[in-house]
This record gives structure tokens, sequence and C-alpha cells, in this order.
């Protein structure tokens, strides 16, 4: 029966990913330390690893990095409560074999971890970890966590990836993300606008051109018909020595293959690494980190944000998303005159958020998040759900996003609140949350 080593310091979680390990027929290690864990793989030989990023007396980075020194093939199966993009990128290159973030769904996490044993998974290619560049996607929202492993997995290779998104998400930036950390990022990056291709011999210059570099197709669902099945057929039986492709779309891809504005086989080509990037909407907590960003950009330094401001642009809807707040955020660096960001800065369309200018929130974002859930929940008022109703929703998020903080240990949460270890683990059940196997 193969041997699986299981680095977790929560014990609550490392006793649920043994469970989920015996159920699949193989044998668990359990260890709670970086140490500990080195130790037992100079002990004894292991069929996989599964190594949580969060422990408490080395990175697991660290670990993973000592452990490629030794062992090139043995599959790694890296768990993280905080998908930065750093973590995804560091990993990939460090030569995790998977990477799956909490909180862990048991049955996928069998699921990877059957794949790696059975099917050896293959490594991504080993070495140093990234430099720290110019292209980055800031944010820490739950929504973009699936975004920065599929950066790090293209990163790590070399096939060709669809970025998807609604204009002004930020699908150019991830491609130039993908190519400052991947193989190539030595060799040049170019842009090329599908609608601007009139023919394939266009299209078959622009593939010569970046040989050994990264082609980024703007918007691939306008590319000529023609060029369509001319890039297929490339991709198909590319050449020796030929670009790297990333495809970008606005438009729903599959939805494009049924109305014929995109090849069934080009997207077929591009579909084995899709990563689709969320609209601004859904991740208002990050408008202040991108705001801090853009404002830096534009003055040099951070403006202060005034809270009913913040309040404004956390509310607003941003059809433009990413792009549109950089436009509205210049417009108030403008006017502002080297002073803090008030709500008379900001466009009207955008300031009209605020309901009430005069009141200043304790938080600009928990106030305005939840004045757009309530708004959402109570509808018209015909039918309210009862105050506990609400109460219960609004603990779910607030306990999932503690569990993130907390690298999802509840031991280590329920001491920080200085509450009792059984009734967090109860209201985490309520919540759905925890599972009865994990406790």
């Amino acid at each position: 029966m193969p041997a699986i080593l299981i680095i977790e310091d929560e014990h609550a979680l490392g006793t649920a990913l043994s469970f989920a390990v015996r159920r699949g027929g193989h044998i668990p290690t359990l260890v709670a330390s970086g140490q500990a864990g080195l130790q037992a793989l100079k002990q004894q030989s292991f069929d996989a690893v599964v190594l949580d990023i969060g422990l408490p007396d080395v990175s697991g980075l660290k670990v993973l990095e000592k452990l490629r020194e030794k062992s090139a093939a043995l599959p790694v199966l890296v768990i993280t409560a905080h998908a930065t993009l750093d973590h995804a990128i560091s990993a990939q290159k460090l030569g995790a074999t998977q990477y799956l973030t909490k909180p862990l769904d048991l049955r996928q996490f069998e699921h990877t971890l059957s794949a790696l044993i059975s099917k050896g998974v293959p490594l991504a290619p080993s070495g140093p970890p990234p430099t720290v560049k110019a292209a980055t996607l800031i944010g820490a929202a739950p929504c973009l966590q699936e975004v920065f492993v599929g950066i790090a997995r293209a990163c790590a290779g070399d096939v060709p990836a669809l970025i998807t998104g609604a204009t002004g998400t930020g699908k150019s930036l991830a491609a130039a993300v993908i190519h400052a950390h991947g193989l190539r990022s030595a060799q040049p990056l170019k842009s090329l606008e599908c609608a601007r291709v009139k023919d394939a011999s266009a299209l078959d210059k622009a593939l010569n051109e970046m040989a050994k570099g990264t082609l980024v197709l703007e918007e691939i669902t306008q590319l000529p018909t023609e060029s369509q099945i001319r890039l297929a057929a490339w991709l198909a039986e590319p050449p020796a020595h030929h670009a790297r492709l990333l495809a970008t779309t606005s438009a729903d891809p599959r939805e494009a293959v049924t109305t014929g504005t995109l090849r069934a086989e080009l997207f077929y080509a591009f579909s084995t690494l899709t990563i689709p990037l969320p609209p601004l909407r859904e991740r208002a907590g990050d408008i202040s980190a991108l705001s801090s960003y853009f404002l830096g950009i534009k003055g040099g330094s951070a403006a202060e944000i005034k809270p009913p401001a913040l309040t404004a642009l956390q509310a607003y809807d941003w059809p433009g998303n990413v792009r549109e707040l950089r436009h509205v955020l210049d417009y108030a660096a403008s006017v502002r005159r080297g002073g803090p960001i008030f709500l008379s800065h900001l466009p009207s369309h955008v300031s009209a958020m605020a309901r009430d200018p005069a009141i200043t929130p304790t938080s600009g974002e928990l106030d305005s998040t939840l004045e757009r859930w309530l708004t959402s929940q109570l509808g018209t008022g015909a039918d309210l759900p009862s105050y506990d109703a609400l109460l219960d929703h609004v603990e779910a998020a607030m306990l999932r996003h503690l569990l993130n903080r907390f690298e999802n240990k509840p031991t280590h949460l329920a001491a920080s609140l200085r509450m009792n270890r059984a009734t967090l683990r109860q209201k985490l059940r309520r919540a759905g949350l925890q599972r009865d196997e994990e406790a």
C-alpha cells in the first residue's frame, strides 16, 4: 500500500487528511512541523507528500525546496489557506506537483492524491524562487485564488493558455505576469490585436517573428475564420522552434463556439488551461489596495481616501472593471491637489453611491459590502428574511474569512478569539465550514 507523508500542524485538519488517505487505501504518516517532515523523509520512503505552506517552524516552501534537493520525482501536493500569486508561482517553480487551496474539499483532495500516485502527474520544472517583476496582480479576494493557481500553472509550463474575463478585468496584465515569471521571460513579449489581422499571412508573420518569445492573441474570437483554421493547424503540429501562445477573450468562449465566432478546434487547443478573471464587483474588498497602488503610480505616494469616498468606490458596480477604477482615480488625483481624496473628488456617478456623505463609517469596506448584500437580500421588502437567518449568513461569511486568516486551523482561531473550541466547532459545522469527519 502506498505510504503518504502529511505535514500539517493543525491537528483537526491533519486528522481529516489522514482519514481521507486511509479511505483511499493508503497509509498516512502525520507530522506537525517542517523539521519533523524532513526527518521523516530521511527515515522512511514515501510515495507522496501532502505539504501545508503555513507551518509553525519553517515555511512549507522552504521544506519543498529542501525536499527537492533530495528527490526530484517524489509527488508533492501543496495546500495553503492564502493562495497569493507569489505563493502559487513559487510552489510551482520549486517543484510542487499539484496545488490546492483551503478550505479543502476532501473528495477533491482524495481524487488529486490518487491521480498523483497512480498516473504520475508531471512535475513542474524546479528552479530558484521567482524574483519580483513589474508585472503583478494586486488583490487577495477569495475569487482570485483559483486565478493565482491557474497563472502559476501557466508559468510552470509552455502550453497555450486562454485568459477570459470582461473588458477591463486585467487579461493583458495576466498574460504579462505569465510571461514575466514563465520559461521564456528572457525572450520578447508581443501582443497581436486579432481584429487587425486581415489574412493568414499576417498571422504567419507574427508567429515567425516570435519563434522564441511569447505571443498574446488579444480577443481571439475576433480572428478571421481563415486565420483561426490556420492557427489550429499550426497548434496541432507546431514547428521545432515556436512561440508560446496566450489568448484573451472577453466573450464566453463556449458560447462563441456555438455562435461560430470561435472555431471549435481552436478552442479545444487553448481550453486545457483556462484562466477566468472575475469582475471587479466580485472583489470589492480589493478596491482599497488597488486604489493605493494606482494613486501611488499617479502621484508618487498613495493618497489617503476618506471613508465616504471609499464606501462609494466599493458600492459602485464598475462595469468597466479595474480599467475604469484606474481612470476614476486618475481623475480624483488630478482634482485633489495633493490632499486626501474626498467624496467630492469622485465623478458624480460614483459619488452618488454614498447615500449619506455625512456619515463616516467605521469601516468603509464593511459598510459598503453590507449595503450591497442587504440590498440583494431584502429586495422589495415583501418577504423579508428573519433576523436570525441574516445573522447566520453574516456569521458564516465572517467565520470563513477568519479561518482563512488562521490557515484553516480552528484550534488557533479559537485561542485568538478566546472562544471555547467546542463552541467554535459547533458554529463551523452549523455554517457548513467543517464536516463531522474533520472534527
